[in-house]
């Protein structure tokens, strides 16, 4: 088991190896959920709604009492459509303790003590630090997937490279997915600023309805860039659809250009003896003549219509 002890005015953690260096109990704690189960002094009712949170892929918080607890399902940023990484966690006013079996609880703190947005020595307001952590890069991360975006659109309006149909998917489920990761930041900080049980100050639960606010944006942000990628599908399939009505048009074309000579070897492949011509030297050769001058005269039709 980790402990973190941050000492008012001092952001930066103290990892303590034993208890009889530091005695003052720690203030958050990353333990796994087999640690958690041992801990004395939890409520059966926070138990056992951790319990029904674990499983669950979804931010979520729900306020007690006397205390508050809560999950975070965060989206892997390279691969947002993938399986989140998981971790819950149990707030009162004496400890902020993270339930996480594998270290996305830790890495987080470690990006809040290196970023010095920690200045008070509180259990919830290490909470917002972590809330806003989560959230804090992420219009650049969409900067960058607007952008390749865009070069997808380039690409295929100059039909420089042949664009999938799953890519263009992949950043529409990604955009719905962090958008519905961020609705959930949203609704969780503004569950917690309304501090109903009084578990913290006012001060520091009207702190978290700027991370519900940022969370909104990004919320929006996300659906821009979905909406951005629909229109991006409804090009492709338009290319598409071109292409298409074109392989047609090059068909069609070769079909009329070959009836005359299909209704010539119709006509006179007949096992007839009365047509008439039959027996002229010159026919096959008139023939041919009149289908090259045919063929010709509808290629240079076609091509002043701008069909070939």
């Amino acid at each position: 088991m980790m402990a973190i002890v941050y000492e008012l005015n001092q952001p930066q953690p103290l990892r303590t190896p034993s208890i009889r260096a530091n005695p003052r109990p720690p203030l958050v704690k990353v333990i796994t959920s087999h640690e958690f189960d041992a801990l004395p002094n939890i409520s059966p009712e926070g138990r056992n709604g951790l319990a029904a949170l674990e499983p669950a892929e979804m931010n979520f918080v729900e306020l007690y009492p006397s205390f508050v607890i809560g999950s975070f399902a965060v989206p892997d940023k390279t691969d947002p459509t993938a399986d989140p990484d998981r971790m819950s966690f149990y707030l009162d006013a004496d400890r902020l303790i993270f339930i996480d079996d594998g270290t996305v609880a830790t890495d987080m703190l470690a990006k809040v003590a290196s970023s010095g947005i920690l200045t008070k020595a509180t259990t919830s307001h290490c909470l917002y630090a972590l809330m806003k952590t989560l959230i804090a890069d992420d219009f650049t991360w969409f900067s960058l997937m607007e952008d390749a975006m865009e070069k997808i659109e380039e690409v295929m309006l100059d039909h420089s490279e042949t664009v999938s149909s799953q890519t263009i998917m992949g950043y529409r489920r990604a955009a719905m997915r962090m958008g519905s990761y961020y609705q959930q930041i949203a609704v969780m900080a503004d569950l917690i600023a309304d501090n109903e049980n009084k578990v913290m100050s006012r001060e520091e639960a009207r702190a978290f309805s700027h991370v519900a606010a940022h969370a909104n944006h990004l919320a929006d942000r996300a659906e821009t860039l979905r909406e951005y990628s629909l229109q991006l599908r409804e090009l492709h399939q338009t290319q598409i659809d071109l292409k298409q009505n074109s392989t047609m048009q090059i068909l069609t074309i070769a079909t009329v250009m070959f009836a005359p000579l299909t209704l010539v070897t119709g006509w006179f492949g007949m096992n007839l003896t009365v047509l008439p011509g039959l027996d002229w030297p010159y026919m096959a050769a008139t023939i041919i003549t009149l289908a090259l001058v045919m063929i010709v005269a509808m290629v240079l039709f076609f091509k002043k219509k701008n069909w070939l």
